[in-house]
Protein backbone atom coordinates (compact mmCIF):
# COMPACT_ATOMS: atom_id res chain seq x y z
CA UNK A 1 0.00 0.00 0.00
CA UNK A 2 1.38 3.37 -0.93
CA UNK A 3 1.08 6.59 0.99
CA UNK A 4 -0.83 8.07 -1.92
CA UNK A 5 -3.47 5.31 -1.82
CA UNK A 6 -3.88 5.59 1.94
CA UNK A 7 -4.20 9.39 1.76
CA UNK A 8 -6.86 9.06 -0.97
CA UNK A 9 -8.87 6.56 1.10
CA UNK A 10 -8.64 8.68 4.23
CA UNK A 11 -9.63 11.84 2.35
CA UNK A 12 -12.75 10.03 1.16
CA UNK A 13 -13.48 8.76 4.68
CA UNK A 14 -12.92 12.18 6.31
CA UNK A 15 -14.08 14.79 3.76
CA UNK A 16 -14.31 17.54 6.39
CA UNK A 17 -10.54 17.37 7.01
CA UNK A 18 -8.37 19.23 4.51
CA UNK A 19 -5.99 17.26 2.28
CA UNK A 20 -2.84 18.78 3.78
CA UNK A 21 -3.83 17.60 7.26
CA UNK A 22 -4.62 14.09 6.04
CA UNK A 23 -1.29 13.77 4.25
CA UNK A 24 0.66 15.21 7.19
CA UNK A 25 -1.07 12.80 9.55
CA UNK A 26 -0.17 9.79 7.39
CA UNK A 27 3.44 10.88 6.93
CA UNK A 28 3.83 11.51 10.66
CA UNK A 29 2.43 8.06 11.40
CA UNK A 30 4.88 6.46 8.94
CA UNK A 31 7.75 8.38 10.53
CA UNK A 32 6.86 6.84 13.88
CA UNK A 33 7.60 3.39 12.48
CA UNK A 34 10.76 4.15 10.47
CA UNK A 35 12.87 1.91 12.73
CA UNK A 36 10.38 -0.94 12.99
CA UNK A 37 12.07 -4.31 12.61
CA UNK A 38 9.00 -6.09 11.28
CA UNK A 39 7.84 -4.03 8.30
CA UNK A 40 4.92 -6.28 7.34
CA UNK A 41 2.56 -4.65 9.85
CA UNK A 42 3.59 -1.03 9.35
CA UNK A 43 0.88 -0.15 6.77
CA UNK A 44 -2.00 -1.34 8.96
CA UNK A 45 -0.51 0.34 12.04
CA UNK A 46 -0.09 3.59 10.11
CA UNK A 47 -3.69 3.44 8.92
CA UNK A 48 -5.02 2.79 12.41
CA UNK A 49 -2.97 5.60 13.92
CA UNK A 50 -3.99 7.99 11.15
CA UNK A 51 -7.69 7.14 11.52
CA UNK A 52 -7.49 7.70 15.27
CA UNK A 53 -5.96 11.16 14.79
CA UNK A 54 -8.40 12.10 12.03
CA UNK A 55 -11.39 11.02 14.14
CA UNK A 56 -10.12 13.35 16.84
CA UNK A 57 -9.83 16.17 14.30
CA UNK A 58 -13.44 15.60 13.25
CA UNK A 59 -14.60 15.75 16.88
CA UNK A 60 -12.74 19.01 17.54
CA UNK A 61 -15.01 22.03 17.65
CA UNK A 62 -14.42 24.39 14.70
CA UNK A 63 -12.84 27.13 16.82
CA UNK A 64 -10.41 24.83 18.63
CA UNK A 65 -8.19 23.65 15.76
CA UNK A 66 -5.12 25.77 15.04
CA UNK A 67 -4.99 26.84 11.37
CA UNK A 68 -7.46 24.07 10.55
CA UNK A 69 -4.86 21.43 11.36
CA UNK A 70 -4.62 18.87 14.10
CA UNK A 71 -1.40 18.30 15.95
CA UNK A 72 -0.23 14.86 14.81
CA UNK A 73 0.07 12.25 17.50
CA UNK A 74 3.53 12.10 18.99
CA UNK A 75 5.68 9.06 18.40
CA UNK A 76 6.34 6.64 21.20
CA UNK A 77 9.27 4.27 21.31
CA UNK A 78 6.92 1.32 21.66
CA UNK A 79 3.49 2.15 20.26
CA UNK A 80 1.77 -0.71 22.08
CA UNK A 81 -1.40 -2.40 20.94
CA UNK A 82 -3.84 -0.50 18.79
CA UNK A 83 -7.15 0.34 20.44
CA UNK A 84 -9.31 0.18 17.29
Amino acid sequence: MSIRNLVARLRAAYPSVDAVTVEATVRTAYDCFHQARVRAYVPILVERRSRRVLRAVCRTAPGQAIDGRAAPETCRAHPGPAKD
